[in-house]
């Protein structure tokens, strides 16, 4: 599906040229951040356009001071509701359905992977306990929404950075409105989405198979490795390797059939 949001490109905001081309990955999340900058009144945007630009410049200054080849971000979600393009190439990417390999959510041990490889928004301010002002939230869920829709990601798959890294970010309020933020970006993209998957909390009759990822993928994974299979790497990713593990387990408790599929007796078995 085409890419819906409204954001101002690199080119717009006179961003500096990238030190490099970025490979081009599939993405199975939409990461949140927030940028802990200073709130209202004393956003460093102001809520305004030019100031939104003047943001997007400093924070690409700061990364390429960190060593970094671009911004590290897909997008930029400022006070005032606009959504700046981060790192150069992202809207040609998720235009095609993928993400170029950024650098905002580094894998941590024991946390979610590949958040690098999936677009990362930042929001101007910190959420640890402000809430967000309504221009901001509704463009958030517009960016989230097109994103979903055009690359295929759930709205149970916005995540917060603190799945993948060992961070406060995107600050306590922000991490806690993500029920309400997987909701209302259902809504808009007119998909059924129950509360257990809003909450990321499984209900008694759900299933995990190859394809799935999260945090529940990532609790199966270490469950599965206490009872002697390893699904490979801990990293949240249903795949060929925790499928494999599933059948060698399923075997072992005489669960038929072994198939692979983390039905509710296999889920009563492992205790998940």
């Amino acid at each position: 599906m085409p890419f819906t949001a409204k954001v101002m490109t690199t080119a717009e905001w006179h961003a500096k040229p990238p030190l490099n081309a970025f490979a081009l990955r599939t993405p199975k999340y939409v990461i949140v951040h927030h940028t802990a900058d200073q709130n209202p009144p004393s956003d460093p945007s102001r809520g305004t356009r030019d100031g939104a630009i003047k943001h997007a410049q400093r924070i690409q200054k700061d990364h390429f001071s960190r060593g970094w080849s671009d911004s590290g971000h897909n997008f930029l979600n400022t006070t005032g509701g606009f959504v700046l393009e981060g790192r150069t190439g992202t809207l040609n990417a998720v235009n095609q359905g993928l993400c170029v390999q950024s650098a905002h959510a580094a894998q941590d041990p024991g946390r979610l992977a590949q958040g690098n490889e999936s677009p990362g928004i930042e929001n101007e301010g910190n959420f640890m306990t402000f809430v967000m002002g309504n221009a901001q939230w509704a463009s958030l869920v517009d960016l989230c929404a097109a994103l979903c829709e055009a690359c295929n990601v759930g709205p149970e798959n916005i995540r917060g950075h603190r799945e993948f890294s060992n961070t406060q970010c995107p600050g306590d309020w922000l991490f806690g409105q993500l029920p309400r933020l997987r909701q209302d970006v259902a809504t808009k993209l007119g998909v059924a989405l129950t509360p257990a998957k809003a909450f990321d909390k499984p209900t008694a009759a759900d299933s995990f198979r190859i394809g799935d990822a999260g945090p529940m993928v990532l609790v199966l994974q270490r469950l599965l490795l206490g009872k002697g299979h390893s699904a490979g790497a801990i990293d949240g990713i249903f795949g060929e390797n925790t499928k494999a593990a599933v059948v060698a387990f399923q075997k072992d408790f005489g669960i038929k059939p072994a198939n692979g599929v983390v039905d509710p007796k296999t889920r009563k078995a492992l205790g998940l």
